[in-house]
């Protein structure tokens, strides 16, 4: 039987000096996304996703952020996560269908309470200025 690596894609809303972020029902922070689906592609499963929790309909073309592959050390675990960055002129009124809690954030939120430990990803989505 083969594998294949959990593909999900991520969208990073940035308005100003705060980007959003999704609480899970897990207890987690995540950027809106998730997983693809069987046959989607890959912006039709974020439209899909951004639909589903946040009642959003992507109309804009965004721009390519970063991808991240991670394989476990034990190679049981294998995730690629594909992220887009949408640069906002004005704050969103968003509500979550699925009821997830929904925050925007600095990057001092961000580091202080230890959601996003990578400060060098930090720094590139703060830094984010679309030409």
């Amino acid at each position: 039987m083969r594998k294949y690596p959990n593909v999900s894609v991520k969208l990073i809303f940035k308005y100003q000096n705060k980007i959003l972020m999704l609480l899970e029902k897990n207890g987690k922070f995540d950027f809106p996304g998730g997983r693809m689906e069987w046959g989607e592609s890959v912006l039709g499963a974020l439209k899909r996703e951004l639909k589903e929790e946040l009642n959003y309909s992507l109309k804009k073309e965004l721009e390519l952020f970063n991808v991240y592959n991670y394989i476990s050390k034990d190679k049981k675990q294998h995730f690629v996560i594909i992220e887009y960055i949408h640069q906002l002129n004005k704050m969103l009124k968003l509500s979550s269908p699925e009821k997830l809690e929904i925050f925007w954030l600095t990057k001092k939120e961000i580091l202080t309470q230890g959601i996003i430990k990578e400060k060098k990803f930090l720094d590139k989505v703060f830094n984010y200025h679309n030409t």
